[in-house]
Order: C-alpha cells, then sequence, then structure tokens
C-alpha cells in the first residue's frame, strides 16, 4: 500500500514532531506525520513548566497540538515505523501497518528512549520516579526523596532537588563519587551518601517506595530520581547513513540538518548539546521547519544566498 507524495515526512508527534508539522504546514508544504500515539512523556500526570499548557494533561495537549495541525492540513498516520530510507529519489518510511509513505525530505523528531532499571516497580515512572529535577519534583513536596545512579550525577540531581525533600539520600554505586566535594555539598545541605547498589524496590498504592540495597540497607523514596536512563535514539541512523556526534546524538547543523541532504532531526533525538526540555525540544523543531523551508525554496543555491547575506556560520548552521 502506498500513499501520495508528501513534501515532508515527520516521523515523532511529540513537542518537535508537532510543532514542526504546523510550521511546515503553514508554509504550504504537503507534511505528513508518523508516530505511535505513545509519547515518552505519556506517562506523567501532566506537564509543568509550559506556562500556556501549566498542570495539563499530555493527551489534552497534544490532542491541542494535533487539532491545530489538522487545520492546516497536516495528515497523520498512527502507526510505528519500521523502515526509513533516503536517497536521490526521495525518502520513504514503511509501518509496521505495512504503508509505505513517500515525501521529498524526512524530519526525524524520535525523541530519546528512557532504559528503566529492572528493579523499578510497574506504574511509577512519570509519577513517583523520573530523571528531571525540574518537571516534576515540585509536585512532591515535602516527601522524603532518593537519587539514584553510578556518581556524580545522582548527587547533583540530589543537590538540585534537596529543598522539596524531608529527607535526601543520594544512592551511588561508584565509591570515588562519595569523597567529592559536590557530596561533601550534599552532606552539609543535609543529604545522605550511601555507597551501595539497588537490588529491588516496593511500593505501597501512592507510588512512594522502600528501596533496597544490596548492603542491605532500605531508603525510603516516596520521590525518586534516576539519571542516566535517556538514551538516544539511534533507530534510523544505519539505514539513512546518517553521522554521530561526540556525544553519541545524530551530527546535525545548529537548524537541525543531518549529513544525508534529505533527513532534518528536531528535539531531543540529535544531542549537540544540553537536554532539551519540552519547551526547548519544540523550539527545535520550529528551527527544522525553517531549514527545511529555506531547502525547498533556494535549492543549490542555499549556500551562496547565507554567503550573501551574511550570516555568521553558526546561523548558518555548522554541524555539532
Amino acid at each position: 500500500m502506498s500513499s501520495p507524495p508528501h513534501d515532508v515526512v515527520v516521523i515523532g508527534a511529540g513537542a518537535a514532531g508537532l510543532t514542526a508539522s504546523v510550521m511546515l504546514a503553514r508554509a504550504k508544504l504537503r507534511v505528513l506525520v508518523v508516530s505511535t500515539e505513545n509519547r515518552r512523556n505519556s506517562c506523567v500526570d501532566a506537564v509543568h513548566n509550559v506556562p500556556y499548557a501549566e498542570g495539563v494533561s499530555p493527551a489534552q495537549l497534544y490532542g491541542s497540538m494535533e487539532a491545530t495541525a489538522e487545520e492546516y492540513g497536516v495528515d497523520f498516520v498512527w502507526d510505528e515505523v519500521l523502515e526509513a530510507e533516503a536517497g536521490d529519489a526521495g525518502v520513504a518510511v514503511r509501518t509496521r501497518g505495512g504503508g509505505r509513505h513517500t515525501a521529498d525530505r524526512l524530519l526525524l523528531a524520535t525523541g530519546p528512549i528512557d532504559e528503566l532499571p529492572s528493579w523499578l516497580p510497574e506504574g511509577v515512572w512519570g509519577k513517583t520516579a523520573f530523571e528531571c529535577p525540574f518537571c516534576h519534583t515540585h509536585e512532591h513536596d515535602g516527601k522524603p526523596f532518593a537519587s539514584v545512579g553510578t556518581g556524580l550525577e545522582a548527587i547533583g540531581m540530589a543537590l538540585m532537588s534537596i529543598q522539596y525533600a524531608t529527607t535526601m539520600t543520594a544512592v551511588v554505586s561508584d565509591e570515588s563519587a562519595a569523597g567529592t566535594p559536590m557530596a561533601e555539598r550534599l552532606r552539609q545541605a543535609g543529604g545522605t551518601v550511601l555507597v551501595d547498589e539497588i537490588t529491588g524496590a516496593d511500593r505501597d498504592a501512592g507510588g512512594s517506595m522502600t528501596l533496597h540495597t544490596k548492603g542491605g540497607a532500605e531508603v525510603a523514596a516516596g520521590a525518586l530520581l534516576i539519571p542516566g536512563v535517556k538514551k538516544h535514539n539511534l533507530r534510523f541512523v544505519p539505514q539513512l547513513g546518517l553521522e554521530l556526534n561526540q556525544n553519541g546524538g545524530i551530527s546535525t547543523t545548529t537548524l537541525g540538518q543531518t549529513a544525508n541532504p534529505r533527513v532534518w532531526c528536531a528535539g531531543n533525538g540529535s544531542g549537540n548539546g544540553p537536554y532539551f526540555m519540552w519547551t526547548g525540544a519544540a523550539a527545535s523543531g520550529i528551527n527544522a521547519a525553517r531549514s527545511i523551508c529555506e531547502d525547498i525554496a533556494f535549492g543549490p543555491l542555499l549556500d551562496s544566498y547565507w554567503t550573501q547575506v551574511k550570516k555568521t556560520p553558526g546561523e548558518q548552521g555548522q554541524k555539532a
């Protein structure tokens, strides 16, 4: 089964993909978004740090964005993309349901993936366990906190969240981290550093946990930070012949273009710099959409255009 060609296929319907699709459609391009309905943050109860959507559910926020995209003519296919290819003739994606969809350009907005520890109880991720010290910590103010990881990252997360906690315990498996100035700073702030490894966890009806360690300790965690679970989603890198950057993400220009001239990447797929929160991911979708529009409008004249208008290399978009 094949669909009529579009100008742009967007893989992923999160903050970056939906924002880009609206901008592309407003430029009167034919846009197709292919995605599953389960986004990375679908498990949370509410979105935070988004002033115009503070406290709304992800389903409500994405539903509003999808409706806006559809008003501008964006098409949607709710299915998982299994394969993607991009060459001289254009791009094509194949979905689990057997669909094959073609276009001139491709935008990857798949975001990262979470690799959760095996001991984490079912149903707590995005509720009382999370990796960000900003997105959900405020909602757990006044609870015992724990931060679990290999070393300094877990201690850093603990320091950034200790103001919410009745008790804060950083459980680190790297013994050397316990002797660092960061660890001492956490202790001075009233926190505890425990060199140990988590082997299991029990949860109560409200999602609060008791963590069990290899050394036999029990750690109360009404809220739990687990840094380091976010991994690059490199599923389509070999298929599309993309390059990786020094951070292990997809190498792109500052505006999202990859080593493949028909492929862009937006959101946290590139891993070029600091992790994008929701609004940052949306902004990167804007940048990628802008770059795609310029590429379509200028064609082979794009480089000479940037030279003539004397834009800086950073704005033009060097690879990161």
